[in-house]
């Protein structure tokens, strides 16, 4: 009996692996494998926008014809003003009273030589003049000295400036004297006046002509044959001279 239930048993136990492993071999095929969803083609990339051209460029403004036709488009101008100064003089020491040489009457005589000089100022940034003035006239028998302080107003009109000039310093006689006095001390006034014309050439330059009237007044002290003297005189110096000066620190633009 005993063997009888292990042989019952043993056949079971064969008939249910049997079964087992047929029906792995006759399942279900596995599911088929979902196809993956046709990726969506990429959306047609729009077009770049046209770019606007860009807008013409403005053309840089320049001066109309007619301001460089202007009369006035050339004008003086600079801050430093510094100028050279030629020409010729005539001078009377004693034109307004004669010389009195103890019991005698000495006139000097008018004489004529070169002058020449210089300034040296500000221009005030256009026609205005101040400055200093260095002049030097140089005759037969004597050379006089005149400096001081200049002042040059200028009025414009086409093309070229109507310029006055207005000189007050110091003058004095010296190498010599027109009365032939010995051991001579000398001084004295000048006051100058003058008009004329001045010319721009280029940006830094320009040319002028003058005529100046000057008032001399000195104080001449020295021996003569006939004794000592101390005495004022006053004369005056006529001059015709050209100057050339240079305009530099802001000058024109034109």
């Amino acid at each position: 009996m005993k063997y009888i239930v292990c042989l019952v048993t043993g056949l079971l136990l064969c008939s249910v692996s049997a079964a087992a492993q047929e029906e792995s071999a006759t399942g279900l095929e596995p599911a088929a494998t979902a196809e993956p969803a046709a990726t969506a083609e990429p959306a047609a990339t729009a077009e770049p926008a046209a770019t606007a051209e860009p807008a013409a460029t403005a053309e840089p403004a320049t001066s109309p014809p007619e301001e460089k036709r202007s009369p006035y488009y050339r004008k003086v101008r600079g801050w430093l003003w510094i100028e050279g100064v030629a020409g010729i003089s005539a001078y009377d020491p004693d034109q307004f009273g004669a010389f009195s040489l103890g019991t005698t009457t000495g006139g000097a005589e008018k004489k004529r030589g070169p002058q020449w000089g210089f300034s040296l100022g500000t221009g005030f940034g256009g026609g205005f003049f101040l400055g200093w003035y260095y002049r030097q006239a140089n005759y037969t028998d004597y050379k006089l000295l005149k400096t001081g302080v200049e002042f040059q107003p200028t009025i414009r009109i086409p093309y070229v400036h109507i310029m006055f000039r207005v000189d007050i310093g110091f003058a004095r006689m010296f190498d010599g004297n027109a009365w032939g006095l010995t051991n001579v001390s000398n001084g004295g006034l000048d006051t100058t006046f003058g008009v004329g014309l001045r010319i721009p050439i280029v940006r830094w330059m320009s040319f002028a002509a003058n005529f100046d009237w000057s008032y001399i007044g000195l104080s001449m002290r020295g021996d003569a044959p006939s004794g000592s003297v101390n005495q004022w005189i006053s004369g005056q110096q006529l001059a015709g001279t050209f100057a050339l000066t240079f305009h530099f620190i802001g000058v024109r633009k034109d």
